[in-house]
């Protein structure tokens, strides 16, 4: 005979075990996630790349995180002219996100996020929270508008 309590501690242990399960699945599709990401700035920009307007290159980084096993990660960077861009993988589980990509530059810092749906979106602000869908001519002009800083 089951009675209340047996029947919560139960439903909670299965809780957590699809929790865990689910935050392995994303640690696993983390790396391809960053890399659909990469190629398709890349793809966004591919005219302005074979005009040799900017050029494009990755470079492996060794992040460190206290507590946590240290992991290698790509980061994406984009040069034109004296400007340099560089595209920095962050947190792997912000908060109701899959994947969280700093642009960094040496003016400014943008981040985007990858919803649970898989949609990239930028951060606008952070409160209130106000996010905009990455689509090909909103990266344009936000690239336009961060290297005319």
């Amino acid at each position: 005979m089951d009675d209340d309590l047996a029947i919560f501690l139960r439903k909670k242990k299965q809780l957590q075990k699809e929790g865990k399960e689910k935050v392995i699945a994303i640690k696993e599709l983390c790396p391809l996630v960053i890399k659909a990401f990469f190629e398709r700035l890349e793809d966004w920009l591919s005219d302005l790349i074979e005009e040799k307007i900017i050029s494009t290159s990755y470079e492996v980084l060794t992040i460190n995180k206290k507590n946590l096993v240290n992991y290698k990660s790509k980061i994406f960077k984009l040069k034109t002219g004296e400007y340099e861009i560089d595209f920095i993988p962050k947190e792997r589980f912000a908060v109701g996100t899959t994947g969280k990509i700093e642009m960094k530059t040496n003016k400014c810092n943008i981040c985007f996020i990858r919803d649970i749906d898989g949609i990239w979106k930028q951060v606008i602000s952070k409160s209130p929270l106000s996010l905009e869908i990455l689509t090909r001519s909103h990266f344009r002009e936000l690239l336009k508008s961060v290297l005319s800083l």
